[in-house]
Parts: C-alpha cells; sequence; structure tokens
C-alpha cells in the first residue's frame, strides 16, 4: 500500500466530478490556496475569506464576480485568496 498510497493530487479545474460548496449557519471558509468549484451558494450570514481575514477573489467561467452572501454561483468557479 507504500506506493499506491503515497500520491499527491494537485489542484486544477473539475472534470468529471463536479467540486460543490454550501455555506450556511454564519460560517467562513477561509481559502488558503487557488480552488476550483462548480457550484457555490452561500446564505446571507456567510462569507467567503483569505487567509487571516483577508480577501478572496472569484471568476465565473472566466470572468470576475464578487463573492456575495445569499448568492448561488455555477459553472467553472475559481477562488484564490487576494
Amino acid at each position: 500500500w507504500w506506493q499506491l498510497g503515497a500520491v499527491t493530487n494537485p489542484p486544477q479545474a473539475a472534470i468529471n466530478n463536479g467540486v460543490i460548496v454550501a455555506l450556511a449557519s454564519g460560517s467562513t471558509w477561509r481559502v488558503t490556496g487557488t480552488s476550483y468549484l462548480t457550484a457555490l451558494s452561500l446564505d446571507a450570514t456567510s462569507a467567503v475569506a483569505g487567509p487571516h481575514g483577508g480577501k478572496a477573489t472569484m471568476t465565473v467561467d472566466g470572468k470576475a464576480t464578487a463573492i456575495t452572501p445569499g448568492a448561488s454561483y455555477s459553472g467553472a468557479i475559481v477562488i484564490t485568496p487576494a
């Protein structure tokens, strides 16, 4: 198992299986590296932030998009700490 278990998977865009993130109940996702999603939803009390409370930026299908509490997004989503 040692050779099969020692696998490194670098983050990359979703191809076959989507990555869906749903934030609720005042939760905050602190993004520490580039993240690739296919859907993101936030309730009105949740947030996405960079490490140590900094900002995070998002593109949806290549277009810069604001991360707004209470909104949902789908497509090729890339979130990075600013």
